[in-house]
């Protein structure tokens, strides 16, 4: 086909790509209506397209590059940044990218496309593939500062236990960033349960705690929940089940 070698370079395009490309509006129109209908590319959401693998009619491009060039602002973000990476305990069906130009949420090839508004232009990295992505400091950080978008604390404790050897002066940099002191009692308190395999040295530790507040929080939720204990230094609350999420075998559910 006429241009399919463009269209594998672009990888994911909008109409006004095809049209620099042909230099005619209504041939571009005529290129993406046959092309679709013959399998050659598939519409992702509106106006937006992507190449298509013909012999196994799936898009060449996976769903961590989908998103970050639906804008150049993309990146991957949280729970999948983490997935990403490897370090994920659940594999959901769902991207979640930041950026910042607001996407509505989509779902294209049973995957939902989950946009969150950049809130940090810290600490994004471009991969080999071309995918970019929040640095994996970064990426914990975010997790524990929205949970929800984690996949939960349960999800986080796992895939923190895969973790080791992080640089101390990137989650210090995207803490003081965000400078919120709920955000410090939950970093301290996590991440001092993975200090030795994180590599996070006492003077960490305690830079962390001096910015706390004297307000005690929850650890997995804004709200009040049963069932916890104060952790004093940190003025966190404890969902009882968190101290056995690591057992091996265990068998724990949100509360």
């Amino acid at each position: 086909m006429k241009y399919y070698d463009k269209i594998l370079d672009l990888g994911v395009f909008t109409k006004k790509d095809i049209e620099k490309i042909v230099q005619n509006s209504k041939t571009a129109e005529s290129f993406l209506t046959r092309s679709l209908k013959k399998g050659y590319i598939k519409r992702i959401k509106q106006n937006y397209y992507v190449a298509m693998d013909i012999v196994n009619n799936c898009p060449l491009y996976n769903k961590y590059i989908i998103a970050t060039k639906l804008d150049h602002s993309n990146y991957i973000s949280y729970h999948s940044a983490l997935e990403y990476r490897g370090f994920n305990n659940q594999v959901f069906n769902e991207v979640v990218y930041s950026g910042n130009s607001k996407i509505n949420n989509f779902e294209f090839e049973h995957i939902t496309y989950h946009f969150v508004q950049s809130k940090c232009n810290l600490q994004i990295e471009s991969n080999y593939d071309g995918v970019k992505i929040t640095s994996l400091e970064r990426t914990m950080i975010d997790c524990i500062d929205q949970i929800n978008l984690a996949g939960g604390i349960e999800e986080i404790y796992r895939s923190f236990n895969s973790i080791h050897n992080i640089n101390e002066n990137k989650l210090l940099e995207i803490l003081d960033f965000y400078n919120k002191k709920v955000l410090y009692q939950r970093a301290g308190y996590i991440l001092e349960t993975f200090k030795t395999s994180l590599g996070i040295s006492d003077a960490t530790i305690n830079y962390i705690q001096s910015k706390i507040g004297l307000s005690k929080c929850y650890l997995n939720t804004s709200k009040k929940i049963s069932n916890t204990t104060l952790d004093k230094k940190w003025n966190v609350c404890v969902p009882h089940y968190v101290s056995t999420i690591l057992s091996k075998g265990s068998d724990i559910g949100e509360l």
